[in-house]
């Protein structure tokens, strides 16, 4: 059975969504984690989820507080569901959450929803564990 497929079509937004998030995925990881934990060092309230392997990182805070990397993307909350804060997907996202809740997992509090890419897992309540973060 082949997974379900989705088009979409992505604009630039005429206004930009406030960030609320980044994510790098694969060699931009290291960069963006290690800015997270000199943040949270200097005190910044983060939260973070990875997918497995860590081959994609999101780290969710205050906009003032969000690390940088090289490569990442910062995202913003369109009707529950993170995408880039400078694109907008058409079919639009109030239309897509439903649908990508059941593609990902229904249970799936933080879906961010990329060109080519979802992601979906578990929303972190709780502040960044540093040790949790660091490289293995």
């Amino acid at each position: 059975m082949s997974a379900p497929r989705m088009s979409l079509r992505w604009r630039q937004r005429d206004v930009p969504l406030p960030a609320a998030a980044v994510v790098a995925a694969d060699a931009v990881v290291p960069e963006l984690r290690a800015d997270t934990l000199l943040r949270v060092a200097a005190g910044a309230r983060l939260r973070a989820c990875a997918g497995r392997l860590q081959r994609w990182l999101i780290v969710l805070g205050d906009r003032a507080d969000l690390p940088w990397a090289d490569g990442a993307v910062y995202l913003g909350w369109d009707c529950g569901v993170l995408v880039p804060t400078l694109a907008q997907p058409w079919p639009c996202a109030d239309l897509l959450r439903e649908p990508l809740r059941h593609l990902t997992d229904e249970r799936a509090g933080l879906i961010a929803l990329l060109p080519g890419l979802v992601l979906a897992g578990p929303l972190p309540r709780e502040p960044v564990d540093a040790r949790w973060l660091a490289p293995a």
